[in-house]
């Protein structure tokens, strides 16, 4: 993949088993990104440095999301949100909407093995779904980021959700 990629990602900031089950199963995904849910890819952001003033004038609450049973297409593993997503898309609809328009929706989610650079066999499956417990976070921070060329996903620019809110939570 040529060329420079963009976009705005809520990441799990804190190592986790969902870092270390990337790393075990789709290591070259994982040298690549972090865990993360995207929340604002490419093709939706026509001017970043005004999207990164939205970020810092709106003060957006944190968006807490919860994760559920890891589904499985194929090669690609993802775990999807199983609950709200009100906090996520009120965060999408402020930075990318319009008076007379709103985003597409974007169903959040955490992949784990990206078909592009991982195979998914059915004992990596059963040994996901062996360790999985759903899980909750709360995400405080929005990072774009940027890849040149297919490579590593350099952050950018970090912006703070909620100044003062609670550290990062993962239950489960």
């Amino acid at each position: 993949m040529k060329g420079s990629r963009r976009q705005a990602t809520l990441f799990l900031q804190r190592p986790s088993w969902v870092n270390r089950l990337r790393i075990d199963l789709n290591p070259a995904q994982a040298k690549l990104i972090d865990a993360h849910v995207t929340l604002c890819r490419e093709d939706e952001v026509s001017d970043w440095s005004e999207l990164g003033h939205r970020l810092k004038d709106l003060r957006s609450q944190v968006v807490t999301l919860e994760f559920g049973p890891p589904h499985r297409d194929g090669d690609l593993v993802y775990i999807p949100c199983v609950g709200s997503t009100d906090a996520f898309d009120d965060l999408r609809n402020m930075l990318l909407g319009s008076a007379s328009a709103k985003p597409r929706k974007h169903n959040p989610h955490i992949t784990l093995i990206h078909p592009r650079n991982g195979v998914c066999s059915d004992a990596d499956f059963a040994s996901i779904i062996s360790v999985f417990e759903p899980f909750s976070y709360t995400f405080d921070e929005v990072a774009f980021i940027q890849q040149e060329n297919g490579g590593i996903w350099e952050t950018v620019e970090t912006f703070r959700l909620n100044e003062g809110a609670n550290p990062n939570v993962i239950d489960g």
